[in-house]
């Protein structure tokens, strides 16, 4: 089942920068039904992103994609194109919201919720770390950022730089990046949280750093 999701997901095209703006524009200004269904559907594959970074069990990630499709629809619905915040950015948070208050709901997962939670946690922090930069100083770029989070990334153990790396950087699903450690996605997804709340509490270090600077 989860097969045949992918490969619908894998028929949709996505939108370059212009053509975004223009549906934006579109359903926004001209309340086009047509742009706000193109929208949402071109986001789909941001929601199940999300979702599998959460658990691997098909019939949990299912009901979290149907939580997290309506947390998308109603980032279309509240969204400033205006403003110039990312949609992606905007929208990732209220996904994996849905998908947090659900797994509160359902309360027999607590592995995948201590994982939403923290990955949610670390994800606002990125935003707010990235806000606090360019206060203290305007020219900061988003190398700087990085730079920062390799750093904190480096002194994670080995195992837990693999699991960041693969699911960050190279967008790999849990359970391909636990069969190639070798390990159980019990154990991938303790290794997840633990390196998730390592890298909040160096990264916190760091913007207080520059905090004090500023």
């Amino acid at each position: 089942m989860i097969q045949d999701y992918l490969a619908e997901l894998s028929k949709i095209s996505l939108l370059s920068q212009t053509e975004e703006q223009l549906l934006w524009a579109k359903y926004k200004i001209e309340n086009s039904r047509e742009a706000r269904q193109r929208i949402i559907e071109s986001y789909q594959p941001l929601v199940y992103k999300i979702a599998s970074r959460i658990t691997c069990n098909e019939g949990l990630i299912f009901d979290l994609i149907q939580e997290g499709t309506v947390g998308l629809i109603e980032s279309v619905e509240n969204y400033n194109h205006q403003f110039g915040v990312r949609f992606s950015t905007f929208a990732s948070h209220r996904i994996r919201g849905r998908m947090i208050d659900y797994l509160k709901r359902l309360r027999t997962d607590r592995d995948a919720l201590e994982v939403a939670i923290s990955e949610d946690a670390f994800e606002d922090f990125l935003n707010k770390f990235a806000d606090s930069q360019i206060d203290v100083e305007e020219q900061v770029t988003n190398s700087m950022i990085n730079d920062q989070v390799n750093l904190a990334i480096a002194r994670l153990t080995p195992k837990e730089q693999k699991v960041i790396h693969d699911l960050y950087l190279l967008d790999r699903e849990a359970s391909v990046t636990a069969e190639e450690m070798n390990i159980s996605l019990s154990y991938y997804y303790k290794l997840q949280k633990k390196a998730l709340q390592r890298l909040r509490g160096m990264l916190s270090k760091l913007r207080a750093e520059i905090k004090t600077k500023g």
